[in-house]
This record gives structure tokens, C-alpha cells and sequence, in this order.
């Protein structure tokens, strides 16, 4: 038997010691390049999220600049639209995001709804309300279809990520937030329960049932004397159910065509701070956090229709004081 020599052109393979070192070095660049990955990706989403935002905001300043105010934030008892025969019979009405839905591109969809039906009508519940507007919902926030409206003739309805701001948020009535030496006092209606809304933003509550500051209630651009640059508009609530959340409430979503019926489907207070607070199945729903998966805050448009990302270190009471549009509060989210 004849043994030949390895020859200069003969190859060997890796040996075990080699192999391993190269699956490391190929783990340590995986590990590397992961966040830069992940982040690159988020920034996507978030810009995407801006955009949407964005656009919302402009649907509305171009719905004022047709109707000469703005939508009402969340409608509660409503007279139907039309109304030929004059009933006094009120109906739950709908949200501002339906009233501007033909100034993003939904023009099809707004011409669907029924104004003189209540938003949870079988007809507005099962044509309109299942429908998942793409505008409505932040790329990094839950699915779509993930949380569903838990009440009669909507639970197909998915919710909207982006919410109109009603106001500083507070305990009761007459409620105020010391700043700078001023004190301000707020209006605050159905203040301890889940209807809870304020009465100094510029999407809030609207009625036509008599009796109340938020009947008739319109906001006009010349109304927002704090300034459309410091005031907030629009934000977003884009978080999943954390493990803590057990009660038997379907989390905290609900339908995007709703208005305020005993808690808003589309409108929240400020109150909290942001990413802090859940709804606790009680008392809370319209006061729950503006919220996102963006990390560190979350995306608002204020009253010129420039979008910010707020972070959740914010001054509680620059904040809150931020989401009123008239009351002479020297605030400025720059801060």
C-alpha cells in the first residue's frame, strides 16, 4: 500500500476548535446587528405612525374649513340626522373620526353611516363599524382585530388607535391644577364615572339633550386662544393588555364609530401620565393613558396639525395643562 504526501494543492477541513469559533463570531454579529434591526424598524413604524396621525389631524382642520368648526369630539344624546318628523327622541351618537371620514379618503364609508340611527344600531354596528380604516391603527400597536367591542351589535368592531383629546382630567367639577404660581380652574362633566369628560378640549363631548355645558357645544379655530401650537388634538392609545389586566371587560378598545355612552370609544382626558395607566374596569375609561409601544412615549397632533412624540417624563401638570385650548395657561411642550 502506497501513502502519498499532502501536496500544496490538497485541502483539509475546519477542525472542531475552528468551526466553533467561526459559529461564535457569526453569534456575536447576529447579536450586534439585531437592535440596530430592530430600531431601524421601529423608526419605520413610528414614522408611519406620524404620518397617520397627520393626516387625521389635516381631515379635521379641512372638515373646519368646510363646516367652519370642528367635529364634535364623542356625541352623546343626539337628535337624528335628518330628523323630518322633529322627534325629541334622543339617540347615542357617533364619533368625530366618522364626521371626518370624508376628508381622508372615506368618502364611500362616511355616505354608509346612518345619522339618525345611534352608533350601535344593527345597521351602523354591522356595516360601518366592522370595517378596519387603515389610518385608524399605529403599525406598532396591537392588531386590528385583536380587541373587539364587547357590547350588543358592534362586537365585530374594531377600535382606532389615535384619540381626540377632551381636556385636563381631574377628580370632580370645578377641578384645578396650580402652575406657576396661577391657579386654573376646569369644568369636569359625569366627573366619577367612566362618562368622565372635560370640558376644555378641543374634541370633546357634544349633546343635544338640554341641561348641560357640552349641549350644543362647537369649537371654532379662533376659540383656541392658548395657541394651535401648544395645544394637543389628537393622541395615541396603542398598547396590548398587560398580564396584570383580569377583569372581565374586553381590555380597553372600543368601537371607533362610538361616541361618549358611558364612556368614550374615540376621546380620552389627560390625566395620567402617558403609559401609565390601564383602565381598572371601574370608574376610569375616559381617563386612561395616552399610550403606545413606542419606546419612551407617545406620538400626539396638536390644534396646528404638527405631529410631536411626547415623552413619558413629561411634567405631569405641563401636560395636562397642555391639553386645554382656552384658558390662558402659559405652558409649552418644549419644556
Amino acid at each position: 500500500m502506497t501513502v502519498r504526501p499532502i501536496g500544496r494543492g490538497a485541502h483539509r477541513g475546519f477542525t472542531l476548535v475552528e468551526l466553533l469559533v467561526v459559529i461564535a463570531i457569526i453569534g456575536v454579529l447576529v447579536a450586534l446587528l439585531l437592535p440596530a434591526v430592530q430600531a431601524a424598524r421601529e423608526a419605520a413604524r413610528r414614522s408611519s405612525c406620524s404620518n397617520k396621525l397627520r393626516q387625521l389631524a389635516i381631515a379635521l382642520h379641512n372638515h373646519h374649513d368646510t363646516y367652519l368648526k370642528f367635529p364634535p369630539g364623542a356625541e352623546a344624546n343626539v337628535l337624528p340626522k335628518p330628523n323630518p318628523t322633529n322627534t325629541q327622541s334622543f339617540i347615542r351618537g357617533t364619533s368625530w373620526i366618522v364626521y371626518s371620514l370624508p376628508f381622508f379618503e372615506q368618502q364611500p364609508l362616511y355616505d354608509r353611516y346612518r345619522f339618525d340611527l345611534a352608533y350601535n344600531s344593527v345597521e351602523n354596528g354591522t356595516t360601518v363599524g366592522p370595517v378596519a380604516v387603515p389610518t385608524l391603527h399605529c403599525p406598532s400597536g396591537p392588531d386590528v382585530k385583536r380587541y373587539l367591542d364587547p357590547n350588543a351589535n358592534v362586537t365585530t368592531n374594531p377600535s382606532t388607535h389615535y384619540y381626540g383629546v377632551m381636556g385636563p382630567g381631574g377628580n370632580s367639577d370645578n377641578h384645578t391644577i396650580t402652575h406657576g404660581g396661577a391657579t386654573y380652574t376646569f369644568r369636569r362633566g359625569d366627573a366619577a364615572n367612566n362618562a368622565a369628560w372635560s370640558f376644555h378640549g378641543i374634541l370633546s363631548q357634544y349633546r343635544d339633550e338640554p341641561g348641560s355645558i357640552s349641549t350644543g357645544r362647537v369649537v371654532r379655530m379662533a376659540e383656541i386662544t392658548d395657541g394651535t401650537t401648544n395645544t394637543l388634538m389628537l393622541g395615541e392609545i396603542s398598547r396590548d393588555r398587560p398580564p396584570s389586566f383580569t377583569c372581565s371587560a374586553n381590555f380597553q378598545y372600543r368601537s371607533w364609530i362610538r361616541g361618549n355612552n358611558s364612556g368614550s370609544g374615540t376621546t380620552k382626558n389627560v390625566k395620567f401620565p402617558i403609559n401609565s395607566t390601564y383602565y381598572n374596569c371601574s370608574d376610569n375609561f375616559n381617563d386612561i393613558s395616552f399610550m403606545s409601544h413606542h419606546p419612551g412615549g407617545a406620538q400626539f397632533a396638536l390644534g396646528d396639525a404638527s405631529v410631536r412624540f411626547v415623552p413619558q417624563t413629561i411634567d405631569l401638570v405641563v401636560y395636562q395643562l397642555s391639553a386645554s385650548m382656552g384658558g390662558g395657561e402659559n405652558v409649552s411642550l418644549q419644556q
